[in-house]
């Protein structure tokens, strides 16, 4: 999500290059933090709403797509949205790069605008090459009947891209208001024409034709609100920084998508499809905390209030978490087919609270890696990615052994945001025993 672009102040101040500053810069720092909170709280408050309407309306749409599509056509239209996910990566390192460097006032925003945005196409217009380039590969991985469904994902990613740029400028210029209709206008458009393409032509591919002119429409949008910029060269400072930012950001979009696609691979069409259900729950758990990490992020800006906050925060996930897990456990076997309809929960049963425990794991698990992010720990980073290897290579045993089903995926999943989430806390205990900044 966005959240990450408020580690922008987690970067120390620049140092002074103008002699007649030297002496007067310190003065101002120490009251300013406190005011800049005060300030900042109305507008995360109002982007986390935002935020957590456009999360709904997602959720509204997996829904409706469980209902409306037989098990395997959901099957596949989840794992070309778990892709998706994948592929709005440089999307989240754009928008961070846009938000570090407008974070730190140059002294031309205007021109430094404009770089950033040539940056920002050229960057969609490297997605929608990648995209074409792995089509091939995501017929074979998926097993999808033809090759337009997986070109009309490009099709979605390339817009795509260019709202995270816009939401990246506005986030930097600390336009959180412009920020949050941005982000509600997207969520409406590409949620409404993804479900009118569902209404009208009953596919996957349907869908995301939808989703591709919502997000068309959404990227114009957002040109016009963030004050049409232009374009300028100088690009290679924008790239290389975005490219930075999208590494640990990757490894967490893998990891909460990775078991709906190694699902999609492994299990039966029919198994696929009520995983897929399934993972609805995952995903509930996971996006409704997200306010907080929205709300707290420019807090752990600093070694001091992440040591402060940061645990309160936890504790506050994991009881949101929690609570849907126990509710989903209450609801038992009619857990799934509440979502889903009669015929999805042959294979599961009662075991759907599974799904929402692993869902507040990867809650857990984000909010400690966007807490390394604020303090430039690449050690997060490569934690991230571990899980998601182990992750992988345990399913490939469990496949070699004959002994993979939905629930052992799941739990597969859930072992390995285990560990990292623990890893993430020890860490974080470490750091708080010790009372030393964490590592920068």
């Amino acid at each position: 999500m966005r959240p990450v672009e408020d580690a922008a102040a987690s970067l120390p101040p620049a140092a002074p290059v103008r002699g007649a500053r030297v002496t007067a810069a310190p003065a101002p720092s120490v009251p300013r933090v406190p005011r800049v909170r005060r300030q900042a709280a109305v507008p995360a408050a109002l982007v986390s709403l935002a935020l957590l309407g456009v999360n709904g309306l997602a959720y509204v749409f997996t829904v409706l797509a469980a209902r409306l599509l037989a098990p395997e056509a959901y099957g596949e239209l989840a794992a070309l949205l778990g892709v998706m996910f994948i592929g709005v990566v440089p999307m989240t390192g754009l928008q961070t790069a846009a938000a570090l460097t407008l974070g730190r006032r140059p002294d031309d925003e205007r021109l430094v605008t404009a770089r950033l945005h040539a940056a920002m196409l050229v960057g969609a217009v490297g997605v929608g090459l990648v995209g074409l380039l792995a089509v091939g590969p995501m017929v074979a991985l998926l097993h999808l009947d033809r090759p337009s469904t997986a070109l009309w994902l490009v099709a979605v990613l390339v817009p795509h891209t260019l709202v995270g740029g816009y939401d990246g400028l506005l986030q930097g210029s600390g336009r959180y208001g412009r920020l949050a209709v941005v982000t509600v206008l997207f969520g409406v458009l590409k949620t409404g024409c993804g479900v009118t393409g569902l209404l009208v032509g009953g596919t996957p591919e349907s869908a995301l034709i939808g989703m591709a002119i919502g997000c068309t429409l959404s990227a114009l949008v957002g040109w016009l609100i963030t004050g049409r910029p232009g374009l300028a060269r100088d690009l290679r400072p924008h790239l290389l920084a975005a490219a930075r930012a999208s590494g640990p950001l990757l490894g967490l979009v893998l990891l909460v998508n990775l078991d709906v696609l190694l699902a999609r691979h492994h299990l039966s069409a029919e198994l696929a499809g009520e995983y897929a259900v399934a993972s609805i729950f995952a995903k509930v758990a996971f996006w409704l905390p997200q306010g907080v990490s929205v709300v707290l992020l420019p807090r752990l800006a600093n070694a001091q209030g992440r040591r402060r906050l940061l645990p309160a925060a936890v504790v506050l996930v994991a009881t949101v978490g929690l609570v849907i897990t126990g509710a989903t456990a209450v609801l038992g076997a009619r857990a799934l087919p509440l979502v889903g309809g009669a015929e999805y929960g042959a294979a599961l049963g009662g075991a759907t609270w599974v799904f929402a425990l692993l869902g507040t794991l990867l809650a857990l698990a984000q909010l400690l890696l966007y807490s390394g992010i604020a303090a430039a720990d690449r050690v997060a980073a490569v934690a991230v990615w571990c899980a998601v290897a182990l992750e992988a290579v345990a399913v490939e045993v469990l496949v070699v052994g004959d002994r993979l089903t939905v629930l052992t995926v799941a739990g597969v999943a859930a072992a390995a945001s285990v560990l990292l989430v623990a890893t993430g806390l020890v860490r974080l205990w470490r750091t708080h025993a010790a009372g030393m900044p964490e590592p920068a």
